[in-house]
Parts: structure tokens; C-alpha cells; sequence
């Protein structure tokens, strides 16, 4: 995982004139104010701790959060909705070199392996003065050099601060995904936030499954994520309204916060925090929009990462987007986490794309919304270890295993006037579905 931000990398950034850096942060949001993030090795460490691969979420004492496209969108500034997810390509050293227009060069072996360093890129487009000191490895104009500056850029930034790999490497397939996002294909427009958040999932999944010990996604958006969770707040004193950039401004909202230090105490912190001591909507995030929940086939959403699909699955997390927690519809994801290989063949491409184009919504809602009854007792039950949903449901909850928890666990229970008016909404829904009279006694007003 990323350990520090390279000087090299800030300095790069600060030898381009304004209007340069302009259009770079139009292309890249947010990204660009990773750079003020001090890294927090030990809560992401602990964090896997409690990550379920299986059902893409995190499963803490009596409650579950996952990061989610909203909140990528929320960090980085970055348009995601009714734009195209990016397809990866898999990129020659041949090819990467000539893009950037650079001769071929076999003294490069570090190409074959399909990576470049930092300093090579640097050397010869982070400096003003680049083009004249490596003119003789050039095979381009100046001004072909000059246009290619912000993707070379682009091409270090994502492969040190966004899919880091070991050891500093950048991986050159990055290149196809910053021609896409300055360059478009064929006229659409696209959008890196769904392969950020894929590849944070894979990495928690590779991690947890002990595939690897090196956290290959973006652990800066994730330890903003989980502090932006966990730091529950009293007031909105320490919330910067006017600030539109949430990553420049992370620090001033949390500064408030006192933060565990080292990963026994991060395990300790995240183990006791409880349900009612989250933050469970983030607030400053619109409650005007619409977030994606499901596709119209599956019961969750393939994203598509730099290195493989990877599943996703928001209905688990109905309150972070203001709404009540319902049984979700849950389906066998594994089924869609696949590696991609050295050809970069993304399986059922137009299928992928074609759902995610029609995904299924939900309102953001405007407070810090509970849970039903029946959703408490099968996560405390662990039914969601069990069967999983029958195909082709349509919405967002499992009405069949709702309807069994509220009759078979909840029958002959009396519960309190604030659980009464949280279960009123759903037992009117199971009623209408079909379900028979309400068997559970409202109380007494002696009560």
C-alpha cells in the first residue's frame, strides 16, 4: 500500500503552468489533493480484519459498512452516473513507448515485465526542460511531447497514489486507463470511479484471503472512508460547507478526532464501536441524488477493475444513503470476481456495460436512518450465512426470508413505541405482499 507520496511526484505536479494543472484536475477530480493524505498503514490493516470477501462488506459488532461509488465520488470529485466504465487494456513496453513518443529502447527491461519506474517517467516529462535534456530518445515534436505531458502525469499518479504494486512499480496497462479518461472513446464519455472502488474491494479480498500481503488499491480513500464513519459527530461545528474538494478538506473536519495509534488499537476501536456510535451518512453528502444499488439481472453490481471484475454490493448498506436497513436480496458474488490475466480479456463486456447503463436506484435520504426489526435479528442470527435469495426478485429486500424472521422470531414479541414506529412502514409492505395480519402486538400505552 501507498507509505508515502514520492517528492518527485509533487514536484512534477508544481512544474506545470496553472492552465495545465487546470485541465488536469478536470480530468482527475480530487485525486491530485492525495498528495496532503498522510498514509495510516495500521487502520487499514486493521480494517481487513474484519472484511467478509464473500459478501463484499464489513462486519463489525452489530452492523456492516462497505465503501461504496458514492463515496469515491464524494473524495475525488469525480462524475460517475449515466457515464462508461473504463475497459482496460493491456499495454507493450513497444506500445507504451511509442504512445509517449519514445523510441524503443532495449536497454528498457523493465517493459517486458509490463512496468516503468517514477524517475524514468519523471526524468523525461516532470521537468520544464525534459524534452531538450532526452532529445535523443525522443521520436517527437516538441509539441507532441508537451500534449503528452498530462497523461504521463496521469500515468504516475494513478500507478504511485491509486493502484499502487510493490516496490514503486507502475504498471504501463495504467496508460490505456488515462488515454480513456483524456481521450474518450469514440466520443463517450467515461468514468474511473467504478475501477477505484473495485480495485479497494479486490485488495481487501486478496489481503483477507491471505493471497498477498502488499494492499494494491487505493488505502488513502479507504482510511478517509472508515474515519469519515467512525468519527461520529455532535454538531456540524467542524463541517467546511464551502469547500467542494472533501480530500483537501478531510483533515479540517476531522481534526476533532482522536485517532487510535497502531494496529492492536485500531483492532480495538473498530471490534467495540456499536451501531449507534456511526456516522452513518456522511454530511456532505447530497440528499438530492440517486444511488446505484443493483443490477436489473443481479442482486448486486460487476464492476470493472484494473486487473479483474469484481463485485459489489450496496444493498447491505442501505443506511449510508439515509435509508432504512431491509433484508437485502443476496446472491453468490464469487461467481463474478475474475482475474483478468496477462490479455486483459474482460469477460461479457457488452452485458457488463449494458447493466450498468440501466442500474436500479435508490433516493439519498435526508437523515440517519435505523434498521427494521427483521434486519436485526437475521444479522444477529447469521441467516446470511445460509440461503441466499431466490433469482429474478425484483426491489432491494428479500421479502420471503422477512416474512419468515417476522413470523418465526418475531411472533410473540412486544417491543417499545420506537420500534413500533420503525416496523410500521414494513409490516404495511409485508401486509400488502400478501403476508397475512401483523403478528406482532403493537404495546400498550401503559408501557
Amino acid at each position: 500500500m501507498v507509505s508515502r507520496t514520492p517528492s518527485k511526484l509533487r514536484v512534477w505536479w508544481e512544474n506545470f503552468d496553472l492552465g495545465s494543472q487546470m485541465a488536469i484536475r478536470r480530468k482527475l477530480g480530487c485525486l491530485i489533493s492525495l498528495f496532503d493524505i498522510t498514509p495510516d498503514q495500521h487502520l487499514v490493516r486493521a480494517l481487513i480484519h474484519f472484511w467478509d470477501p464473500d459478501r463484499v462488506v464489513f462486519k463489525f459488532k452489530d452492523f456492516e459498512l462497505t465503501p461504496t461509488l458514492e463515496a469515491i465520488n464524494y473524495f475525488t470529485n469525480l462524475i460517475y452516473q449515466d457515464r462508461g466504465q473504463i475497459i482496460p487494456h493491456g499495454q507493450s513496453g513497444k506500445k507504451f513507448l511509442r504512445y509517449l513518443g519514445l523510441k524503443n529502447t532495449k536497454k528498457l527491461r523493465c517493459f517486458e515485465n509490463n512496468w516503468v519506474s517514477l524517475e524514468y517517467l519523471y526524468e523525461r516529462y516532470g521537468r520544464r526542460d525534459s524534452y531538450k535534456s532526452f532529445r535523443k530518445e525522443f521520436s517527437c515534436t516538441p509539441d507532441h511531447w508537451q500534449a503528452r505531458r498530462p497523461i504521463a502525469f496521469a500515468v504516475a499518479l494513478l500507478g504511485i497514489l491509486v493502484f499502487p504494486l510493490e516496490h514503486g512499480k507502475i504498471s504501463t496497462c495504467i496508460c490505456s486507463v488515462a488515454r480513456a479518461i483524456f481521450e474518450g472513446i469514440d466520443g463517450a464519455q467515461l468514468t474511473l470511479v467504478p475501477m477505484i472502488l473495485a480495485e479497494i474491494l479486490r485488495a481487501l479480498g486478496k489481503c483477507k484471503r491471505g493471497k498477498t500481503n502488499f494492499f494494491k488499491g487505493c488505502n488513502l480513500i479507504l482510511q478517509m472512508w472508515a474515519i469519515e464513519h467512525f468519527y461520529q459527530r455532535s454538531n456540524m461545528t467542524d463541517i467546511c460547507f464551502s469547500e467542494s474538494n472533501k480530500t483537501a478538506s478531510f483533515y479540517d473536519r476531522t481534526k476533532h478526532f482522536l485517532s487510535p495509534v497502531g494496529v492492536k488499537d485500531w483492532y480495538e476501536f473498530l471490534a467495540s464501536r456499536i451501531s449507534y456510535q456511526i456516522q452513518w451518512k456522511y454530511p456532505l453528502l447530497p440528499n438530492a441524488k440517486k444511488a446505484y444499488m443493483r443490477c436489473k439481472r443481479l442482486y448486486y453490481i460487476e464492476l470493472i477493475g484494473l486487473k479483474g471484475l469484481q463485485p459489489y454490493a450496496p444493498l447491505r448498506v442501505l443506511r449510508q444513503f439515509g435509508q432504512k436497513q431491509i433484508i437485502p436480496l443476496q446472491a453468490n458474488m464469487r461467481v463474478s470476481e475474475i482475474q483478468f490475466g496477462p490479455n486483459f480479456i474482460v469477460p461479457r463486456t457488452v452485458q457488463i456495460l449494458h447493466e450498468w447503463n440501466s442500474v436500479d436506484k435508490i433516493d439519498v435520504g435526508d437523515g440517519q436512518a435505523g434498521t427494521t426489526p427483521e434486519y436485526c435479528a437475521w444479522l444477529r442470527e447469521g441467516h446470511d450465512n445460509s440461503d441466499l435469495s431466490p433469482e429474478g426478485e425484483s426491489g432491494f429486500e428479500d421479502v420471503g426470508t422477512t416474512i419468515w424472521i417476522r413470523t418465526c422470531r418475531l411472533k410473540n414479541t412486544v417491543i417499545t413505541p420506537e420500534m413500533w414506529s420503525q416496523m410500521q412502514d414494513i409490516v404495511q409492505y409485508l401486509e400488502n405482499a400478501g403476508a397475512g395480519p401483523s403478528s406482532v402486538r403493537a404495546p400498550s400505552l401503559s408501557m
